[in-house]
């Protein structure tokens, strides 16, 4: 899974085969994971995971202050992807 942002014990993560999805990240850490955020048209949680109630809303706060570089490693990836199956 190709890593996004890591920061405050959280790793926001994508798997490869999402990006026929709208852009989201996978958050796993500080001995959890299972959340799933959306990312776009906004930031939006899309699946819980184990974290309460604190720790999405800093979750959603750390998404909102790295949005635009996250987005963009997620286009990166994608086009990656992309190029390589085109290439087989």
């Amino acid at each position: 899974m190709p890593t996004l942002h890591k920061e405050a014990g959280y790793v926001f993560e994508m798997v490869m085969f999402d990006c026929q999805e709208r852009r989201h990240a996978h958050v796993r850490g500080n001995g959890k994971s299972g959340a799933k955020f959306w990312l776009e048209p906004m930031i939006e949680m899309a699946s819980p995971g184990r974290y309460n109630e604190n720790e999405l809303k800093q979750i959603s706060r750390i998404i909102q202050g790295n949005l635009a570089t996250m987005t963009q490693k997620w286009d990166d990836e994608c086009a990656r992807v992309q190029a390589e199956g085109a290439a087989r």
